[in-house]
């Protein structure tokens, strides 16, 4: 079952069956969207305005996330997955766990 994404760069994912997506609704209403694209690498889209530096991203409305950071919370199901880079390419966030 492919499904498409929406955000900046929605005409480039698909998501296959193999691939975990969640959504978190920050303060200003955006749904952040964070999606496994494989054990190691998830993206995060759904935003348009963010400041980020070496080791943060914080999204206008949130959620910050710092390299550190657990963000297995936002998946439900327990398994842990703390972030150990972020990098920004071409548009696109990529948290690497």
């Amino acid at each position: 079952m492919l499904r498409a994404l929406k955000g900046p760069f929605a005409s480039e994912l698909k998501l296959t069956h193999f691939m975990k997506q969640t959504k978190y609704n920050n303060r200003y209403g955006d749904d952040i969207v964070f999606t496994e694209l494989s054990k190691t690498e998830i993206v995060m889209s759904g935003f348009e305005h963010y400041r980020w530096g070496d080791d943060f991203i914080d999204p206008s409305g949130g959620p910050f996330i710092k390299v550190g950071i657990d963000i297995g919370v936002y998946f439900n199901d327990k398994k842990e997955r703390k972030v150990k880079a972020i990098d920004v390419k071409e548009g696109k966030i990529i948290l690497v766990v």
